[in-house]
């Protein structure tokens, strides 16, 4: 999944709208967010961190395999 497809998914789960997240992260309008996810490179690492935050998510990283440490991302 790519940061646009996560967010979507979240947003969805929660059953969030774009202009409800809007808010949430101080922004004017819906057209922000959608702005920022429709972004054909993908969006900046701490955009997609601020948004899960949020939206109650935090991101965790670890190895592929094996390991069992693992470090959460801190906004």
């Amino acid at each position: 999944m790519n940061a646009k497809e996560i967010i979507d998914a979240a947003r969805n789960a929660d059953k969030i709208t774009q202009k409800e997240l809007a808010k949430a992260l101080g922004m004017c309008s819906q057209q922000s967010v959608g702005n920022m996810l429709a972004r054909k490179n993908g969006m900046r690492i701490d955009n997609f961190l601020k948004i899960l935050d949020v939206m109650g998510y935090e991101v965790v990283v670890r190895k592929k395999l094996g390991e069992s440490e693992e470090w959460k991302v801190e906004v």
